[in-house]
């Protein structure tokens, strides 16, 4: 399976979640992130962003740094960070949720300062890194295909902070207003776990807290953060899962059956009678002999159509058994999903026919591609059979008691 079909991203927040945090697991998937420098740079902020493999832990991840090329970066304002996202060449459905984005960041800093939206002035939610920051994540689930993103519960934590409000008691206030509804688990940590630009891409993004998704794990990552927590990694986990293909309902469908007692043909015209049966529309054909009245040998000859083949396949079986009659009833039946795939095998390929049913997948070998396979390597069908199933009899070893010559 591709990262193609990988379109549910899965972040485990252990110890939090941090804006550079985020790149670097999106790196650490595999995604050059790069170009988000190139495009804020040609836009007017000049800024480098590089992505470098750290071990930690006893763990190998990624850790991102961003680094503004400016000697004094301004504190810009949200008019002009919406000026900056115009002039650059992300994508309209990027720029939209970065604008969205900041203005729910505004927000939240508008509602712990008690001041308007408007007066908000934006120092750390301005710099030129936590701008990165959100454009990047956005930009990075564009270029993986992220069609859905959920989280784990997000860890609790305590302490102090210096930023440009003074000395804050942890989480920072803007940072408890953007994880309000956000599930959290107690740790003892007194470090800042989760930043504001961390808690805003969670907020803005994940649309689920829990455990993973059901899916197909397709690629793994590790965002590594600055702050030592050893013995504990300080990493945001990011899992890429393709998600679980709702299997197709069983179709249930109406099909006929005739049926009639034979006892006057012999064993050729009975084995006669099922090519112009199937050919006149018969689904199946079976034959089960027993014994009939007057002890005569003969047998059951069951015919399974559909409803509108009805007439073709009654016709033809009077025709072929000259039966003096015949017992019809409808019933239901159940077809299984199923498809025609090509299985690889050491001696070639096989066609062979997978179906699907209340969650289990099986698939077997079609016999004419056995028969084909058996006239190329001078196998018996049975071999083959055996081998594609790992029962390989010519490899069964003699001191194997089941085993016979």
């Amino acid at each position: 399976m591709s990262n193609q079909d990988a379109t549910h991203l899965y972040l485990q927040c252990s110890t939090g979640i941090s804006g550079d945090m985020f790149l670097a697991a999106m790196a650490d998937l595999g995604l050059d992130i790069r170009p988000v420098a190139e495009i804020l740079t040609d836009a007017g902020v000049p800024v480098r962003i590089e992505a470098e493999k750290v071990r930690s832990c006893g763990l190998t991840g990624t850790q991102a740094a961003i680094s503004p090329l400016e000697h004094e970066p301004p504190l810009r304002t949200m008019e002009q960070i919406k000026t900056v996202l115009a002039a650059s060449r992300f994508s309209a459905g990027i720029t939209d949720r970065a604008h969205r984005a900041f203005e729910r960041l505004a927000r939240a800093e508008a509602a712990v300062h008690g001041v308007q939206v408007s007066e908000v002035h934006f120092h750390e939610v301005g710099a030129v890194d936590t701008l990165a920051d959100i454009v990047g994540c956005f930009w990075a689930l564009e270029q993986l295909g992220v069609k859905e993103v959920s989280c784990s519960p997000l860890p609790w934590f305590q302490g102090r902070v210096e930023c440009a409000h003074g000395v804050l008691p942890l989480p920072a206030p803007a940072t408890v207003e953007l994880l309000k509804g956000k599930p959290m688990f107690s740790t003892s940590f007194e470090q800042e776990l989760i930043t504001p630009t961390g808690a805003l891409l969670v907020d803005q993004t994940a649309s689920g807290f829990g455990p993973a998704p059901d899916g197909t794990l397709t690629t793994a990552g590790i965002g590594w953060g600055r702050i030592d927590l050893s013995p504990v990694p300080n990493g945001v986990r990011a899992f890429l899962f393709a998600p679980r293909t709702a299997a197709r309902d069983p179709e249930v469908e109406r099909v006929v059956i005739l049926e009639s007692n034979v006892d006057h043909l012999t064993g050729e015209e009975i084995g006669s009678l099922y090519d112009p049966l199937l050919a006149a529309g018969a689904l199946d054909v079976i034959y089960l002999p027993g014994v009939m009245k007057k002890n005569r040998s003969g047998g059951l000859l069951q015919v399974l159509c559909r409803p509108e083949e009805l007439d073709r396949v009654q016709t033809c079986f009077v025709d072929q058994t000259m039966t003096l009659g015949l017992r019809r009833r409808e019933a239901e039946r159940i077809v299984l999903p199923r498809r025609t795939e090509e299985a690889s095998t050491a001696l070639g390929p096989v066609a062979s026919k997978a179906a699907s049913w209340r969650g289990a997948t099986w698939s077997r070998p079609e016999h004419e591609a056995l028969e084909d396979l058996a006239r190329k390597t001078g196998r018996s069908v049975v071999q083959l059979r055996y081998m594609l199933q790992g029962l390989d009899k010519d490899e069964t070893s003699d001191s194997d008691p089941d085993h016979q010559e």
